[in-house]
């Protein structure tokens, strides 16, 4: 069985490693015919990093309402380098809409009004859910006990940005 696990973990490793890398602009694109031999970076322009900032995946992720699973989390520091309680009206952003900013925080600091219910709380963006679908966000108990008992566990939830 120990020699089945690890050919399967082998297997998981060369499909990650042959994948075809996702082109996110000019400040991540690799061309997958050099990866085995690299070479320097050009170091970014100051367009490249106005691309950033214009960025459409940022730009739709930021932009309209947006439907997912509400959860709730606790921990005490998030991916954006903010403390925070259990207590706070905070929330882990899913992965996909969290962007790129070049730290992969690029909803870090914004606001997002969460309704559930007929219930609605505002929280504040402090960390990333990399298990979260596109649409679901990660709140702090005190934001999901606006909403529902923490007892539910999972709700379908709308939010937008504000």
């Amino acid at each position: 069985m120990a020699i089945f696990n690890k050919l399967a973990l082998l297997a998981v490793a060369v499909a990650l490693v042959s994948a075809a890398p996702i082109n996110h602009g000019p400040a991540s694109s690799v061309d997958a015919s050099s990866a085995s031999s690299p070479s320097p970076s050009p170091s970014p322009s100051p367009s490249s990093f106005d691309s950033l900032v214009t960025d459409p995946v940022i730009a739709a992720a930021s932009s309209g309402t947006f439907s997912g699973r509400g959860t709730w989390f606790t921990d005490s520091v998030g991916s954006c380098g903010t403390s925070f309680t259990t207590d706070d009206l905070i929330v882990a952003m899913n992965a996909p809409q969290q962007g790129d900013d070049g730290n992969g925080n690029a909803q870090c600091g914004k606001h997002v009004r969460i309704q559930y219910n007929g219930k609605s709380v505002t929280a504040k963006v402090v960390d990333t859910c990399p298990e979260c679908a596109e649409g679901s966000l990660d709140l702090s108990q005190a934001a999901f006990k606006t909403l529902a008992p923490l007892g539910q566990g999972v709700i379908d939830i709308t939010w937008s940005f504000v």
